[in-house]
């Protein structure tokens, strides 16, 4: 029986898992033209959500975790770094879509102060990265397999 749920379980990950690649490489790409829109039109866009974003993180957690699911990172190992820079950036620029959209929404401070904690939340994942793959350079990663 805890074969099959297995086997289950396994099936609906990939089912969902190719859904999942597009949203953490797409993401930061298509999440950077809403932040840009918000600031341009002055009123509050809908993102991916940081509960999406979790939720992804989750998923790519679980490939990374269990043997059944890493053969794709066994096959291109450069995958597992691309990936986690995509999920990070991703996080940091809904971060700064929330402040923008605090701003856009109820002016809860203003848009200079909605800009500068956008910048920094973005520089900070960005920094975050740099020490990350200062700490773990990728070829540590990628030999590791």
């Amino acid at each position: 029986m805890k074969k099959l749920f297995a086997i289950a379980g396994t099936i609906i990950y990939y089912l969902i898992y190719p859904l999942v690649l597009i949203m953490v490489i797409m993401g930061p790409i298509m999440e950077f033209d809403v932040l840009r829109d918000v600031y341009k039109y002055n009123a509050p866009r809908s993102a991916l959500g940081l509960w999406l974003t979790c939720f992804i993180g989750f998923m790519l957690f679980l490939s990374f975790k269990y043997p059944r699911l890493t053969w794709l990172y066994r096959k291109f190992p450069v995958l597992i770094p691309f990936l986690q820079m995509c999920l990070v950036m991703l996080a940091g620029i809904e971060l700064a879509l929330f402040c923008a959209n605090l701003w856009a929404d109820n002016q809860t401070f203003s848009k200079g102060i909605a800009i500068t904690l956008s910048v920094i939340s973005i520089a900070g994942a960005r920094a975050y990265l740099s020490y990350w793959y200062y700490k773990y350079p990728i070829s540590y990663k990628v030999h590791k397999l």
